[in-house]
């Protein structure tokens, strides 16, 4: 079985254009999410799909230094927020609220975050272990 990180960049890139575009349809559709006072939805979603965008972002990204590559996706998925904020200003039946693009960038954040997080945690690899500490 092949790791998904050796599959053609065009492969490794369809999904964050594939969940960019639905971010931007269901963000600029006439459609509405549930209400319930307690518990703000519409946030907690917007922090969700920006967190999962940042990681195809840095999938899509696989090859560039892990930096440069980290702080790439998360301008990205931020940046994206930051448009589709903007595409909803222009909507009659959509607002553009601030908070929603703090809940965008803060879920981008947090994707980098949980990444870098995972790579620590990670075990060694075989060829590594069998290296003498230096």
């Amino acid at each position: 079985m092949s790791s998904i990180l050796t599959w053609p960049a065009w492969a490794r890139r369809a999904p964050a254009v594939l969940c960019t575009a639905a971010i931007f349809y269901f963000g600029c559709a006439n459609i509405g999410l549930p209400r319930v006072p307690e518990v703000p939805v519409d946030k907690l979603t917007h922090f969700a799909a920006f967190l999962g965008l940042e990681w195809l972002f840095e999938l899509a990204l696989f090859g560039v230094a892990a930096a440069a590559r980290r702080r790439a996706a998360v301008a990205m998925s931020a940046g994206a927020g930051g448009l589709l904020e903007l595409a909803q200003a222009a909507l009659p039946y959509r607002t553009a609220e601030w908070l929603d693009l703090v809940a965008d960038t803060l879920g981008a954040l947090a994707g980098a975050g949980l990444l870098v997080l995972l790579a620590r945690w990670r075990p060694p690899r075989a060829a590594d272990a069998l290296q003498p500490p230096p």
